[in-house]
């Protein structure tokens, strides 16, 4: 009789011996969890120990189950409150975050109150360089000549903007100055005006290299409370630079030029301090630092485009971020002190910023795209209610020269030339055209930005402004003598600007002249 010997299958056995494992692995460790859980030190560590745990040891399921619904309902106790709180808060505090960012989306937040805050700036009146000796200027009607206000029925409607334009610097070249003086309604008048006032900055300059304000190189200089050889020198050099010369230029209509701007730009680049500021430490300057910096910078931004030398781009961009640390975070613009929580902003600083911040990034320069964000809604706030085309500066009433001013930094911030605006603005500039014969009306700062503003926008209404502001310049430019070549701060009729003196009214004067190749226009 055989015998049967019945052997288990090894494949029946694996499964059985990890499940074995399985279950005093899971039983251990829920025992644990259960001693955390209900803080009882009175259970054991492991199976095997007290009555639980014999039983374990025993292998009741019903014991096994028991330890499994103790666990679960100390869970319940213990874990699941906290669970539900922190899951409220988190939610919460999604739902705030959301809330903030679309307030901060729309206007700029005071970062120590959390108020959003633009405040209609009444204090201080504007000084220099954009004031007259009172800090004001010419003021602006707030009704045309019906004696109704102005509507524009586009007021609520968002702006249509293109991507903000570049400025692009390439009409210096020598050779194409011909033809850009003929497109843009100059001429040979204007070149031969624009060489004798470069001359007779050749002639000003100091022994060190720096032109001045207050000088005794000039008759009618500035009086030595404007002085500033920081915004002097570079106001010299952006006049050179818009005639195509820099510190290597070897063209043969330049070279006559080039030695005297390579000793401006050898003093003016050591003054740059290490955080990217050009400030000179003195006290009755003081408040005209972002003036100066603006100056210095653009005219850094452009030495760097023109002569492509890059040893230029660090200090230009440290001269940019400089500007960028210290825009309002309340306001969103800029004024005469460095102060990134001030709730005061002016149209006018602003503006040269603008053209700086522009000019870097024509450079290549790191410009983020919020500072221009936030300089738009300053320009918001600062427009006249009734209107919405007219500007002030501080105090309530709109003035000529911020509109220009703010109709510039408009096109170059990214509105069309057909916003309703911007033509409004264009109709008040129109109504102010550039005369030497009326006293309160000769302006060179409001000239500059109108004739920049009317210039890229063309077509007749450019056409109207240069005739006569070409012909006005030119007429009463220096002919005869020493001070052949520059203008006169005080006659026929004095400038808003004459307390700046002949050097500062000649620079701004040369600007003018040299729009018509200084940038190419940008809207073709």
């Amino acid at each position: 009789m055989s015998k049967i010997v019945i052997v288990a299958h090894p494949e029946r056995k694996r499964p059985q011996v990890r499940r074995e494992r399985k279950d005093v692995f899971s039983d251990e460790t829920n025992l644990y969890l259960l001693r955390l859980l209900r803080k009882d030190s009175g259970l054991p560590d492991a199976l095997g120990g007290g009555a639980v745990g014999g039983a374990a040891m025993g292998g009741s399921a019903t014991v096994q189950r028991n330890l499994q619904l103790e666990l679960a309902a100390a869970i319940r106790q213990r874990v699941l409150p906290w669970f539900w709180s922190i899951s409220l808060h988190l939610a919460l505090l999604i739902l705030l975050a959301s809330i903030l960012y679309q307030v901060n989306r729309f206007e700029p937040i005071d970062m120590l109150s959390g108020i959003a805050n633009i405040p209609l700036q009444r204090d201080h009146p504007v000084l220099g360089p954009l004031g007259n000796e009172n800090g004001m200027a010419p003021n602006v009607a707030e009704e045309n000549q019906n004696g109704a206000q102005e509507d524009v029925e586009e007021r609520a409607a968002p702006d249509p903007v293109h991507p903000s334009p570049g400025l692009n610097l390439s009409g210096r070249d020598p050779d194409l100055r011909a033809a850009m003086l003929g497109g843009g309604g100059g001429g040979g008048q204007t070149d031969e005006a624009v060489l004798a006032g470069l001359r007779w900055l050749v002639r000003v300059q100091e022994p060190d290299g720096t032109w001045r304000f207050s000088s005794r190189s000039f008759s009618q200089s500035a009086t030595p409370s404007r002085e500033d050889a920081l915004a002097a020198t570079a106001m010299a050099l952006l006049a050179f630079q818009g005639f195509g010369v820099t510190p290597t230029s070897n063209h043969p209509m330049l070279i006559e030029f080039v030695h005297p701007v390579r000793r401006g730009w050898e003093w003016l680049i050591r003054q740059q301090n290490p955080d990217g500021s050009f400030f000179a430490e003195r006290p009755e300057i003081g408040i005209h630092r972002f003036y100066t910096h603006a100056f210095c910078t653009i005219a850094l931004c452009e030495l760097l485009i023109m002569t492509g030398d890059e040893t230029y781009r660090e200090p230009a961009q440290r001269a940019i971020d400089y500007f960028i640390r210290h825009q309002s975070i309340r306001s969103g613009g800029w004024r005469y002190l460095p102060d990134r929580f001030s709730d005061q902003s002016d149209v006018s600083v602003t503006g040269w910023v603008v053209l700086a911040l522009k000019s870097g990034e024509a450079a290549g320069l790191t410009v983020p795209p919020e500072t221009y964000d936030r300089v738009m809604r300053f320009l918001d706030a600062m427009m006249f209610p009734s209107n919405h085309y007219m500007y002030r500066a501080e105090e309530p009433r709109p003035r000529i020269a911020m509109t220009a001013q703010a109709s510039l930094c408009r096109i170059l911030l990214g509105w069309r030339r057909d916003n309703p605006r911007l033509a409004g603005s264009v109709r008040l500039i129109l109504d102010s055209p550039p005369t030497f014969a009326e006293h309160g009306r000769r302006d060179v700062y409001y000239w500059f930005f109108a004739t920049q503003t009317l210039y890229h926008l063309g077509g007749n209404e450019w056409q109207t402004w240069n005739s006569i502001m070409r012909e006005e310049l030119l007429r009463n430019q220096e002919t005869f003598g020493p001070e052949r070549g520059s203008w006169h701060p005080r006659q026929p009729v004095m400038d808003a600007w004459s307390q700046y003196g002949r050097l500062y009214v000649t620079c701004m004067s040369l600007y003018i002249l040299q729009v018509y190749y200084r940038h190419f226009r940008i809207f073709p």
